[in-house]
């Protein structure tokens, strides 16, 4: 790939910019390093290892097997992206495309032109044809993975036609997408995999299938143990800096210090941790002897929220969700769970925007504040009245009003926030009894079989947002109904196919235990103005428009409240100081966004 614009100056730290056109904040971040100077020097070549906490089983990540974020960190840098996501949200075209803009809009057309010289590493070229083949292949894959937002994209496609030797790519929409930047994502040689096949092709290291389209190419599997990505001998653009880039599976990342300990010992070049008071003081006393290593620490795009379960019969009803809702105060509560590990974490206010990202600034006032006052009146009006004790009562001498909420065992922070969270409510009369079970029973069992009142989860905050659809339009049908026509008429009074429809069977949820999150509708929610809303903003190529949309379906959102968003998960990327140009993208590939742009300073700044 070519040197990508926002990536040309060699950077010191982690980069958390803010774009000045777009009046967007940037992420909140933490650098403790100094940038090296500008006579700085810097290597040819040289090894950099990435801690991971598992390697691929299947490299396709468009697979069941695949779609996770370690797999899709591997693979960033050997398949075509059509486009990567950098710092800022933007999303940047990569070295085997040369231009990719909308030349029509009636109907909707995109031009992709790929280089004249891009080929796959076993000498075929990378033409219409592996567009049209991934394009056909999405169709089948997407409703199975764990993150399918991008079917609709697929589903609007008309047609995919190649001109000029297949290096002219034409894509033609049935009606607007706007969206469409995050297709084609993950190119997948389309002569390998109509021989091999999309999944079995791709699954285990098979290095005659597993060719190479970008700037590394798989070299060597240790299974449980490592991989290795080496330079593309036959990669026709600017050759990556690195030579290698070595993926090591350090199970103990999730534990900060004996991630620390093993960068230290040299065996791990870069690491992403969940912050903490330990792991900064590991850092300033590193720094102090030899300034090794370096930190950022930025939101993720995991976010945690209050789920409703909406099919309860005291949750269920909406003025009892505003009610508690009202006694909620999101800020405590991160300031006494997430903000004992990162003071900087600030609580969410967006289901649709993560922190930073452009478009936030439309986000309207949220319609429920912390009001306690507010709250009692909604209480009596359901029949509970405080008792001489302020324990709110039937009738203020009936049973008491406790709920039970479900979250996920050996959190230290969820632990935290679910105290402050009983604290807040039992000041208000509400009783909360908390029951924890492993996370991988939460997002497997308890959530898409509706055995919970309240629960504490993870959701994704993809980088486009209308991704998020069937997180709160699509829920899980009964395994003996038959799924409805793929038509409906929504509330705004159009008629279409509704693009995003996953027909998931009740207590499923594809993929949520491998992903970390929630992958599918468990609250019940159903609100024609909800999908409604994101079937224009799929719609709306004007990104004013676009944000003011999404600003307005939030709001819809939190009058129907199925969720109560609370803190982006933080995340620190730790790296040896010598590692230069790294920075945490809020896509799925993390910091191997722009890998190939990684170098190794070879001597100490002088500046």
């Amino acid at each position: 790939m070519e040197l990508r614009k926002a990536a040309l100056a060699l950077l010191g730290g982690v980069a958390a910019i803010a774009s000045a056109c777009n009046g967007t904040s940037p992420p909140t971040a933490v650098s403790m390093s100094q940038a090296p100077s500008v006579t700085s020097v810097f290597a040819s070549g040289g090894t950099v290892t990435v801690a991971v906490p598992y390697l691929p089983k299947n490299f396709n990540p468009s697979t069941p097997a695949g779609a996770n974020r370690v797999t899709q960190m591997v693979m960033e840098q050997v398949w075509p992206q059509a486009f990567v996501i950098d710092p800022e949200y933007q999303a940047e075209t990569t070295g085997f495309i040369d231009s990719a803009e909308v030349v029509g809009l009636s109907p909707m057309t995109v031009n992709y032109v790929i280089d004249p010289k891009a080929t796959w590493s076993d000498g075929y070229p990378i033409t219409a044809a592996d567009f049209e083949y991934n394009w056909q292949q999405q169709l089948q894959a997407s409703p199975v993975l764990a993150s399918p937002g991008f079917l609709a994209g697929y589903r609007d496609i008309k047609s995919i036609s190649g001109s000029n030797g297949g290096k002219t790519v034409k894509v033609v929409f049935i009606s607007p997408y706007s969206d469409w930047e995050g297709l084609f994502a993950n190119l997948i040689p389309a002569h390998i995999a109509e021989r091999a096949g999309w999944v079995s092709a791709f699954a285990g290291f098979h290095p005659s299938d597993l060719i190479s389209g970008g700037p590394f190419i798989v070299s060597s599997l240790e299974k449980g143990k490592r991989l290795v990505l080496t330079r593309n001998s036959r990669y026709w653009g600017a050759p990556a800096h690195l030579q290698s880039i070595v993926f090591r599976v350090e199970r103990s990342d999730q534990n900060s210090l004996a991630s620390l300990a093993s960068l230290k010992k040299g065996s791990v070049s870069i690491a992403e941790v969940t912050p903490s008071p330990q792991v900064d003081e590991a850092i300033a006393r590193d720094q102090a002897l030899s300034s090794a290593l370096s930190a950022t620490t930025t939101p993720s795009p995991v976010l945690w929220q209050l789920v409703f379960n909406l099919n309860d019969p005291v949750v269920g009803d909406r003025l009892m969700r505003t009610a508690l809702a009202l006694i909620t105060d999101p800020d405590q509560l991160a300031a006494d769970s997430v903000g004992f590990d990162d003071p900087l974490s600030a609580s969410a206010d967006s289901r649709v925007f993560a922190q930073g990202q452009p478009g936030s600034g439309a986000e309207a006032a949220s319609p429920v504040a912390y009001n306690p006052v507010q709250a009692a009146k909604l209480f009596k009006s359901l029949g509970y009245e405080p008792d001489e004790h302020g324990t709110l009562r039937a009738y203020g001498v009936g049973s008491r009003l406790i709920l039970t909420i479900t979250g996920p065992q050996g959190s230290g922070v969820i632990d935290a926030l679910e105290r402050q969270l009983q604290a807040e409510w039992a000041s208000c009369g509400v009783g909360l009894i908390v029951h924890n079970v492993p996370m991988k029973d939460l997002l497997k069992a308890a959530l898409p079989h509706g055995r919970y009142q309240l629960a504490l989860a993870p959701f994704v905050m993809p980088v486009f947002p209308t991704w998020n659809a069937i997180i709160y339009t699509d829920p899980v049908i009964p395994i003996s109904t038959s799924f409805p026509p793929n038509l409906r008429t929504d509330s705004l009074g159009s008629s279409s196919t509704w693009l995003w429809s996953v027909p998931t069977p009740a207590g499923t949820e594809p993929g949520a235990v491998s992903l970390g999150a929630v992958t599918r509708d468990v609250t019940g929610l159903e609100d024609p103005d909800v999908a409604a809303y994101f079937e224009r903003i799929m719609n709306e190529l004007n990104t004013d428009a676009r944000a003011q949309l999404l600003s307005r379906l939030d709001t819809v959102l939190t009058q129907d409240l199925p969720t109560f968003p609370l803190f982006q998960e933080p995340v620190s990327l730790i790296r040896q100081s010598d590692i230069v140009n790294v920075s945490e993208s809020p896509g799925p590939a993390g910091p191997l966004w722009n890998a190939e742009d990684w170098v190794v300073e070879t001597t100490s700044p002088t500046g």
